[in-house]
């Protein structure tokens, strides 16, 4: 690659790394979410490689370093903050690099800084980590803050491709053999042309796969290397037919024959053993890809297509494969703005007019052609105002071509689709059931590729339209609607929704909705507010989170419930709070403990929540709990059941009154009040129970004789005469007799 096109290419891959970057912090370099950003870097990776033993990517004197080029990309800066807090400067990717060892090179780069600094910086912490096929260049600070690199770019370049081994030109052709077929062993041993014509199969394998340096410079080496031996050393190794064709060709075109013939070998070999179906088609596609390869290796395309249509008519594989292996190469070597006018022109995508659509967009964000990329797409996705048939046919893939698009500069493009596909989802009088599901499905899974960029927004819009569908028949959209709206966030999501509700709480409509995506992210979100909940040491934090607790509703709640138990008071407590405010129907069952805890404010708490509550159950549990509450919270717990008049709480407070007698007296009181209000004869005569027995104080007694007095129950003055009889000469007997007679005299 010249400059421009290393600029190019290695800004694209920078951009693509960060984007798996935010993906792999997300959930994991493992997790299904972060596949597609993943193999989009790892693609464009390879295409560096291909032209290049290794490519280093990084930056130094906050200019992005790209090999031996230094340059600029505002897009990249956060990049390059995440770079330094690990202590990174570069990373430098060796050519034949698996998708598996750029994966351990992407947790590195995602792995905590705390991590990091705790193993001692980025060197020791590589030392416990090793990787494959990459290598990372550690940075130091000096005590201005600057970053620099431990020794100076170009001597660092320097050093790599020297560990690297001279390019080509630089060794033997049986020495760059060898290392093109990524063998082991000695140039000496490559004798026989037996060995030569193995090594030349493997060397040209490996450039066809993308596993070697430069798939150009096969040709040349195995050309030299035919000019270090005697040509029938060489010829000798091959069949008689091809003895006599080649005796007397240069080495160059001997060379060139020999890579046809591996290339065509390895294209038939595949396509024969591809089952039909999806296979199949995957295989031609590689096949398109390779032979595009092995033209560039031999640049003899009327040759190498001759030699494979012979081939693959030799294996009895229908005409029309190769038609599509040439319709193919023939796109490749079109123009982007070719590709584009044929893109457009489509009106119905068969998997392989599909699979262009996608290496198009592919180059196009590859090359920051966005609007390009943009214009397609969206001509691609007018099967949305098709009849329902075209809907089913492109629904399951379309998910492929939106992954690709979910960069940020075509971010607004996904959230467009995602809008769209909501409103069809509540559009059902031209949509089968099938296809219903499958607009449900996908938005779900639009919406998932949003969230590593932060538009919760549009994720809201979609959860908003799976709720509406659900809600017109939550029985019959139990399992389309239903399902994906349960999936529209994973619960990595909780913790990033929570920091944005505490980051942005100023701002009523943000919190609005993140509180709305927490409700529809459910358990995992009011386990995490609560975790958070828990470890808070400011105060106004934890308001804001006993807040956010109380708006998520069952999530909330469930979260609560699992928390009424804990060992630590001031746990309970803030669980009894939200409970309280969500109105659990069973409270009356879950705080039977918490009214009963050894901390009063656990007590009080329990208390409040009750008094909130409408359970019928509930004042009847709080009564019931009267003898086990400290002093003062009783009294408050009291006041609610006088306001409250439920009959269901009598029981409860004659338990209280009998076990309190002779003391608490204010507490006593309240409680005689408390069963005056009850408009029961039950309760009238608890009143007189508390009159008659003498175990009471005559204060509380005394109060139970006003409460009768003034009762509207008919048993009530029954109970003070027959009081009066037991005991003519008490006082209090005496004052009631007192009442009665002028009562009767009115």
């Amino acid at each position: 690659m010249d400059k421009a096109q290393i600029k190019t290419q290695g800004l694209a891959f920078g951009r693509s790394v960060q984007t798996a970057f935010k993906t792999v912090v997300m959930y994991s370099v493992d997790h299904p979410a972060a596949g597609k950003a993943l193999q989009q870097a790892y693609d464009t990776l390879n295409t560096l490689l291909q032209t290049s033993p290794q490519f280093t990517f990084g930056y130094t004197d906050h200019r992005i370093l790209l090999n031996d080029l230094l340059t600029d990309d505002p897009i990249l800066v956060q990049l390059e903050s995440e770079f330094t807090r690990r202590g990174i400067a570069a990373i430098t990717f060796l050519g034949g690099i698996s998708l598996v060892e750029f994966k351990q090179a992407l947790t590195i780069l995602a792995a905590r800084s705390k991590d990091i600094e705790a193993k001692g910086g980025i060197t020791p912490y590589l030392a416990e980590h090793p990787l494959s096929r990459a290598r990372v260049v550690p940075s130091k600070k000096q005590e201005d803050g600057d970053t620099q690199l431990d020794t100076d770019a170009e001597s660092y370049l320097l050093g790599e491709k020297s560990q690297a081994g001279q390019g080509p030109g630089g060794m033997s052709g049986m020495d760059a053999l060898l290392r093109f077929a990524q063998a082991e062993g000695e140039a000496d041993a490559l004798q026989k042309g037996t060995d030569i014509l193995e090594m030349a199969g493997k060397a040209t394998e490996a450039a066809l796969l993308g596993q070697s340096t430069d798939p150009r410079e096969v040709v040349g080496t195995l050309a030299r290397l035919l000019e270090e031996v005697t040509p029938e050393q060489f010829l000798s190794a091959l069949p008689t037919s091809k003895q006599s064709l080649l005796r007397g060709q240069s080495a160059e075109e001997i060379a060139s024959d020999v890579v046809e013939d591996v290339t065509v070998s390895l294209v038939s070999n595949r396509l024969a053993a591809a089952p039909p179906g999806p296979a199949a088609a995957e295989a031609e596609g590689e096949a398109i890809r390779v032979m595009t390869v092995g033209l560039s290796m031999t640049r003899m395309a009327d040759r190498l297509l001759e030699k494979l249509a012979r081939t693959l008519n030799e294996a009895n594989l229908p005409p029309e494969v190769f038609q599509r292996i040439r319709q193919g190469i023939a796109w490749n070597g079109l123009s982007q703005e070719a590709k584009r006018e044929d893109l457009l022109k489509v009106t119905e995508y068969d998997a392989q007019a599909f699979k262009r659509l996608l290496d198009y967009v592919k180059e196009c964000l590859q090359t920051r052609k966005y609007d390009e990329a943009v214009q397609v797409a969206t001509h691609y996705f007018t099967f949305l105002d098709a009849p329902s048939p075209a809907l089913q046919a492109e629904l399951p893939r379309a998910l492929e071509l939106l992954r690709l698009m979910a960069e940020p500069p075509t971010l607004p493009f996904v959230s467009t689709i995602a809008e769209r596909l909501g409103c069809e989802l509540l559009d059902e009088q031209l949509l089968t059931g099938e296809s219903h599901a499958l607009l449900g499905g996908c938005l779900a899974d639009v919406a998932q590729l949003l969230l590593p960029h932060g538009d919760f927004e549009s994720i809201h819009r979609a959860g908003s339209s799976l709720e509406q569908s659900l809600a017109r028949d939550p029985h019959q959209h139990a399992e389309c609607c239903g399902q994906a709206l349960a999936r529209l966030l994973p619960p990595e999501a909780a913790a990033r929704l929570i920091d944005l509700y505490m980051e942005k709480r100023g701002d009523a409509g943000l919190a609005k909705t993140t509180v709305k995506l927490l409700q529809w992210l459910g358990e995992a979100s009011g386990e995490e507010a609560f975790r958070r909940l828990v470890e808070e040491s400011v105060t106004h934090n934890r308001m804001l989170l006993l807040r956010l607790l109380t708006q998520m509703g069952p999530a909330g709640m469930g979260a609560a419930r699992k928390r009424v138990a804990d060992d630590r008071w001031y746990v309970v407590r803030n669980a009894c709070l939200v409970l309280g405010e969500l109105d659990d129907p069973d409270i009356a069952q879950r705080l039977q403990d918490p009214l009963r805890h050894a901390d009063a404010r656990v007590q009080q708490a329990a208390v409040t929540a009750l008094a909130k509550s409408h359970a019928p159950e509930a004042m009847a549990s709080l009564a019931n709990a009267l003898p086990t509450l400290e002093g003062g919270v009783a009294e408050k717990a009291l006041e609610e059941l006088s306001f409250r008049k439920d009959p269901a709480i009598v029981d409860g407070l004659e338990k209280f009154i009998y076990l309190s007698k002779g003391t608490k007296p204010a507490a006593l009181e309240k409680a005689v009040q408390a069963l005056a209000v009850i408009p029961s004869e039950r309760a009238a005569r608890v009143l007189g129970a508390v009159l008659s027995d003498p175990g009471h104080t005559p204060f509380v007694r005394r109060a139970a004789a006003e409460k009768l007095l003034r009762s509207t129950q008919p048993v009530a003055k029954r109970l003070l005469e027959a009081y009066i009889r037991v005991a003519p000469t008490d006082p209090i007997a005496v004052a009631i007799q007192r009442t009665l007679q002028r009562e009767t005299s009115r």
